[in-house]
């Protein structure tokens, strides 16, 4: 495994200013945000400004293999809007190819069906639209990672209540099973496990060798906060056991809050505190 932070933990850098800090701590790679993927996609020339920040990644050294895409519609019944966002992630995979990229995270959103006949449709839909998105992707030498949700705490129900797609790992194998492309894996989100109820270690292994990605975050388990390790309740050292007993190589992806607002200086201290914490459990 190695250390690896989503760009957006120094925000106030914009994307450049972030990389090169990390880099400069001694960070050996990343994820690509999605604020910073749409920074690309957005500009006057996207193929131009991803030329630029794939060779900024290849001067840097860094290993910046995975992506936040969108959270596309996955699962809505609402045909128009699910195609107009499944163009817009075969778009920004594309950039994606041309930064170096590997692979992609995407949420098994499909809102909060009202009855099971729906939540059937919903689960169908899901399935079509990850294979697109697998076969899109295996064109194009790019991997789909699924990503583990956490049922709502909100006021919002569905015909099974506050239960959101996607919370128990089991459920993403059933989307992977029924895909069938050698593309498309997990990615776990400890986060939500944590929130969820679930232990890190136990998810590890339930990801077992399906684990293609990681967003590294730690919480009270009430809410999804967005800390670094060890400001929460996880048991990271068992968990971090875990990925070694699966086997598991790539990157470990901090998914955490940037501390926007506050002095660079201040930022750049936090997060090299950050990163010795980062290495010091990835050295036990």
């Amino acid at each position: 495994m190695y250390t690896g932070a989503t760009s957006h933990v120094l925000m106030d850098a914009g994307l450049e200013g972030s990389l090169r800090a990390m880099a400069e701590m001694g960070w050996e790679g990343g994820e690509l945000a999605l604020t910073h993927l749409r920074e690309i996609a957005g500009a006057d020339d996207p193929d131009a400004a991803a030329d630029e920040v794939g060779a900024l990644i290849e001067e840097l050294g860094l290993r910046v293999p995975q992506v936040h895409l969108e959270v596309a519609a996955m699962g809505s019944l609402d045909d128009a809007q699910r195609e107009a966002d499944l163009a817009m992630v075969e778009r920004h995979i594309k950039l994606c190819r041309r930064m170096g990229l590997e692979v992609g995270v995407l949420h098994p959103v499909g809102g909060m069906p009202a009855t099971l006949a729906e939540y059937r449709r919903v689960g169908q839909v899901r399935i079509e639209s990850f294979a697109r998105m697998a076969e899109f992707g295996a064109q194009h030498g790019f991997s789909i990672a699924i990503e583990n949700t956490m049922d709502t705490r909100g006021d919002e129900m569905s015909a099974l209540g506050r239960r959101l797609f996607g919370a128990i790992i089991p459920e993403l194998h059933e989307v992977i099973d029924a895909v069938g492309a050698d593309n498309f894996g997990i990615c776990l989100d400890t986060g939500h496990t944590n929130v969820q109820g679930i232990s890190m270690a136990e998810a590890v292994r339930q990801c077992g060798d399906r684990l293609i990605a990681t967003h590294i975050d730690d919480n009270h388990g009430v809410k999804d906060e967005h800390i670094e390790p060890f400001r929460g309740t996880i048991d990271w050292e068992s968990g971090v056991a875990a990925l070694r007993e699966i086997g598991y190589e790539g990157i470990f992806n901090l998914e955490i809050s940037p501390a926007r607002g506050q002095p660079m200086d201040a930022q750049v201290h936090w997060l090299e505190g950050v990163l010795a914490t980062t290495q010091w459990l990835l050295g036990r």
